[in-house]
C-alpha cells in the first residue's frame, strides 16, 4: 500500500545509499531533535555562553548551563511505557508559564507563542473556535519506538534446548516479543549449528524452518549479512519446490521493500508468481481506459453482494493460490510506490480471485484496497466503506486478527496459506509475525474513511494503529499508520506549535538517537516523508534549515534515486501547498507544470491527493490572469475548470473535509467570470465552512483572498476586515512568517 512513512529495520549498509553516518544520521539529528548527550551542553561557567539544544524542528536556546538542566526550561521525554506520566505531562512541562528560554521548541519568542491571541502581539481571539483548534480532540501523540534490547543468552534457558527442534520452538517463542528479537535470533542460530549441513537430508522441514525463520529474525534486527546468506542457502536448493522456498521469498521482498527497493521488489514478486503457475502482469505502466475495463469486469463480478456476504464466502483451500494472493499482497506496496497505474489492476485481480476461490487473510486487504480505489477514483465513497467493513468482518470471523501463523504442537509453523483448521488454532499460540490489524487501521483511516468523516477523526485510530504494529513487531505497518497521522494533522488545521506536534517530534527524535544501527528500526522514505513536512513547519514558522539541513531540491533527488513515485509527489503537494499560503502563485504555477502528469495518480486515495487538486484549480484559476499568451491562458482555463469539476463530484457526495475549499474554488472562479454576488456568497461560505470544521489554515486563506478580491473592486471596508481576520487565523494557526507577510503588506499600503 502507500507509503507515506514506514518504520522498519534497515542496516547501515542500507542506510549510506542516502543518509549520513551515525553521527549525523539525517537532518533528523542535527535539525529536529535535541541530544541528552554531553556535547549538547557547555560545560563553560561564563554566562553568556549560549547552550544550543535541538528540540522539535529548531533549536532552543537558554541562557546559562543551569537553565539546561532544568525541568522547568526543557521538557520532559519520559518513555511510553512509565506507567507515572499521563497525556498531558508535555503540556504541563512546557506551558508558557514555566519556559524561561529565550525561545520556544518552534523559534519563536516564549511571549509570542500562539495561545488565544497568536503570534501577533496585538491579536484579539481567533476567528476560530480556539478550543477546537488549539487542543484538538482527536489528536493523540504518538509514543516514543521501543528498540529492541540485545539479551545475553547465557543468562537464559538456552541450557535446557539441547535439540534443534527446542530451539526452534524456543525462538519462535521469543519471537512473539520484538524486544526479544535478538534473543530468539541466537536461538535459532544454536539451532541450525545443532542439525548442521546434514539436517537438508536428516530432516529437511526442520531445517527449512531453521533456515527461513532465521533469515525472517536475522531482518528483524537489521542483520542484513545473515538474513542473505540464509535466504541464499534456502533458495539455491534446487530439491526445494517454490511452496518450500515461498517464506524465503517472501522475507526476501519484504526486506527489499525496507530497503526501498521497490522496483527490486515488484520484479522478484512477479517472479514467484509465474513459479507458481499463475498470471503475471506485465511491469508497465497502464493507461486509464485498461484501469476502467478491469474495473467494470471487477464491479460486475461483486454485483451487489454486501460486506456479510462478502464475509461469508468459502474459505480458500488451494494453498497455491494462497501463495499467489500473498504475493499480489505485498506487491501492492511496490505498485503504489514504482509503478502506480498497475496497482488498481493488481488490486482487482484479488478481487475477483477472492470471489472464485475463497477467502483468506489476504482477501480482506485485496476489499480494503478495492474500497479505497473505488473511493478515490470512481467517487463511490460509501460502496468504498462497505468493502472495508468486509475485510474487517473477515478479519473477525477467521481470526485473522491475531497473527499470519500458528505454531502447532509438533513445533511446525503453520502459515495463512494453507488452511488453518481449528485444531492447530487452539494448540498454537500468536508469532508476532505481522499484526493484521495494524495494516487494516492504516488502509481504512488513512485511504477510505476520510472521504466521508473528518479528518480529524483519523488521527485517534492511527495512533492506536501505530501503537499495536510496534507492539507485535509489524514495524511496516506502525510506520504507515505513523505517516497518515503526521500528513492529517497537517492538512486538517492542527495548530503549527501545539503540544501535540512538539510531542511526537520530541519522541521521535529520541528514538533516532538511540544508539546502535544493528538494532534500530529506520524506513529511509519515512524519514524523508518526516523531514519534508517539517521543512514546511520551517518555512511557516519563518525559521532558516541549518547548514547541514537536506532543503526540497535535496530530499526530491533523493526520492528519484529511490524511483518513490508517491514521495516524489508528496515533496511538489508540500510546496505547491507552500507558495500558494505565501501568494506565489507565479511561481507555483511554473512547479505544477514541472511535477509531472503522474503525480496525483501516485497520491490516489490519500488527501494528500484530494489537496493536490483543490491546489491546482486554484492555482489554475491564478494563471489565467497572469497568463500573456492567448494559448496558455486556455490551457490554464482548462485545467481550472477540470479540477473544479473533479471537486464539485466531491462535494456532492458530502466529503466533510472539502467543503469549504469547494466553496473557496467557487468564489476564485465566480471572481474571475465578474459574477459579484456569486463571489461575497461562496467567500462567506468557505470562511464559515472552514471555521466550523477547524481548516484553521484555510480559513485563514480565504480571508485572505476574499481581501485581495474587495481590494480589487474598490470596497477598501471589507478588504481590511478580511486582511485583519486572515493575520488573525494565521497567527493562530502559528505560521510566523505569513502574518509578518501580511503585517508587512498592510504597513506599506497605509
Amino acid at each position: 500500500m502507500a507509503s507515506i512513512t514506514s518504520i522498519r529495520c534497515r542496516s547501515s549498509k542500507d542506510a549510506s545509499s542516502w543518509s549520513r553516518s551515525k553521527s549525523n544520521r539525517s537532518t533528523y539529528s542535527s535539525s529536529y531533535s535535541y541530544s541528552s548527550s554531553s556535547k549538547s551542553v557547555s560545560n563553560g561557567s561564563n554566562e553568556s555562553d549560549m547552550i544550543f539544544l535541538t528540540a522539535s524542528v529548531v533549536s532552543r536556546v537558554a541562557d546559562t548551563p543551569e537553565e539546561a538542566h532544568d525541568s522547568r526550561t526543557i521538557p520532559t521525554i519520559t518513555s511510553h511505557d512509565d506507567s507515572s506520566q499521563d497525556d498531558s505531562s508535555l503540556e504541563v512541562t512546557c506551558s508558557e508559564s514555566d519556559i524561561e528560554t529565550s525561545y520556544d521548541t518552534l523559534g519563536l519568542r516564549s511571549c509570542d507563542k500562539p495561545t488565544s491571541g497568536g503570534v501577533a502581539g496585538d491579536a484579539a481571539k481567533s476567528i476560530g473556535g480556539v478550543s477546537e483548534i488549539t487542543e484538538p480532540r482527536h489528536y493523540v501523540p504518538t509514543p516514543s519506538i521501543s528498540v529492541p534490547q540485545e539479551m545475553n543468552l547465557l543468562e537464559t534457558t538456552i541450557k535446557a534446548n539441547i535439540t534443534p527442534k527446542a530451539n526452534l520452538l524456543a525462538g519462535l517463542e521469543a519471537a512473539d516479543h520484538p524486544e526479544q528479537y535478538v534473543a530468539a535470533a541466537e536461538y535459532l542460530a544454536l539451532g541450525r549449528k545443532q542439525i548442521g549441513p546434514s539436517g537438508w537430508e536428516t530432516d529437511r522441514s526442520l531445517t527449512l524452518q531453521l533456515y527461513s525463520e532465521g533469515a525472517n529474525l536475522a531482518y528483524r534486527t537489521g542483520d542484513t549479512n545473515t538474513m542473505n546468506i540464509l535466504l541464499d542457502e534456502v533458495l539455491s536448493r534446487p530439491d526445494l519446490t517454490i511452496m518450500e522456498k515461498f517464506r524465503a521469498y517472501e522475507i526476501k521482498i519484504i526486506a527489499r521493500q525496507s530497503a526501498d527497493q521497490y522496483h527490486e521488489s515488484l520484479k522478484l514478486g512477479l517472479e514467484v508468481l509465474k513459479q507458481l503457475g499463475l498470471p503475471v502482469l506485465d511491469d508497465k505502466p497502464r493507461s486509464k481506459i485498461s484501469v476502467v475495463i478491469e474495473y467494470l469486469r471487477t464491479k460486475r463480478a461483486l454485483g451487489k453482494r454486501t460486506a456479510e456476504e462478502l464475509a461469508s464466502l468459502p474459505r480458500l483451500t488451494d494453498e497455491r493460490i494462497g501463495m499467489g494472493l500473498r504475493i499480489s499482497e505485498l506487491l501492492l506496496t511496490s505498485c503504489y510506490q514504482a509503478q502506480p497505474t498497475m496497482f488498481p489492476l493488481l488490486v482487482f485481480r484479488m478481487v475477483r480471485a477472492t470471489l472464485k476461490h475463497g477467502v483468506n487473510i489476504s482477501s480482506g486487504d485485496a476489499l480494503n484496497s478495492y474500497g479505497m480505489i473505488i473511493c478515490g477514483a470512481f467517487r463511490e465513497p460509501q460502496r468504498g466503506r462497505e468493502m472495508a467493513k468486509a475485510g474487517q468482518l473477515i478479519l473477525e470471523k477467521y481470526e485473522f486478527r491475531k497473527s499470519r501463523a500458528t505454531l502447532g504442537a509438533d513445533g511446525l509453523t503453520y502459515y495463512w496459506t494453507a488452511p488453518l483448521l481449528d485444531s492447530l488454532l487452539r494448540k498454537g499460540h500468536h508469532l508476532g509475525v505481522e499484526c493484521v490489524e495494524s495494516r487494516f487501521i492504516y488502509a481504512v483511516e488513512g485511504l477510505i474513511y476520510h472521504w466521508s468523516k473528518p479528518l480529524r477523526d483519523t488521527l485517534e485510530p492511527l495512533h492506536e494503529g501505530n501503537r499495536l504494529g510496534l507492539e507485535c513487531g509489524d514495524i511496516e505497518s506502525a510506520g504507515f499508520n505513523l505517516d497518515f497521522y503526521l500528513a492529517h494533522t497537517y492538512f486538517s488545521g492542527c495548530q503549527l506549535g501545539g503540544n501535540a506536534v512538539t510531542e511526537f517530534i520530541d519522541r521521535h527524535i529520541k528514538y533516532q538517537n538511540i544508539d546502535g544501527d544493528v538494532s534500530q528500526r529506520v524506513h529511509m522514505a519515512s524519514e524523508l516523508h518526516i523531514e519534508n513536512y517539517f521543512l514546511a513547519l520551517k518555512k511557516l514558522r519563518g525559521v532558516e534549515i541549518q547548514e547541514d539541513e537536506r532543503d526540497f531540491d535535496g530530499i526530491l533527488a533523493v526520492a528519484n534515486d529511490m524511483g518513490n513515485k508517491t514521495l516524489h509527489a508528496h515533496i511538489y503537494l508540500i510546496q505547491l501547498d507552500e507558495k500558494v499560503f505565501f501568494g506565489e502563485w507565479e511561481e507555483a504555477a511554473e512547479m505544477l507544470n514541472s511535477s509531472g502528469s503522474d503525480a496525483q495518480d501516485a497520491l490516489l486515495a490519500m488527501f494528500a491527493g484530494v489537496r493536490w487538486t483543490i491546489l491546482e484549480a486554484l492555482i489554475s484559476i491564478k494563471a489565467i490572469r497572469f497568463s500573456k499568451k492567448i494559448l496558455p491562458s486556455l490551457k490554464w482555463r482548462r485545467r481550472a475548470y477540470k479540477a473544479v469539476q473533479t471537486v464539485r463530484g466531491w462535494a456532492k457526495k458530502k466529503n466533510p473535509n472539502i467543503k469549504h475549499s469547494h466553496h473557496l474554488l467557487e468564489a476564485e472562479l465566480a471572481s474571475f467570470e465578474g459574477k459579484k454576488k456569486e463571489a461575497v456568497s461562496h467567500y462567506s461560505e468557505a470562511i464559515e465552512t472552514a471555521e466550523k470544521n477547524g481548516f484553521l489554515q484555510d480559513q485563514a486563506l480565504s480571508n485572505e483572498l476574499a481581501s485581495l478580491y474587495f481590494d480589487s473592486i474598490g470596497d477598501m471596508a471589507r478588504k481590511s476586515v478580511h486582511r485583519k481576520n486572515a493575520i488573525r487565523c494565521y497567527s493562530e494557526w502559528g505560521a510566523t512568517a505569513k502574518v509578518k507577510q501580511l503585517q508587512n503588506r498592510t504597513a506599506c499600503t497605509n
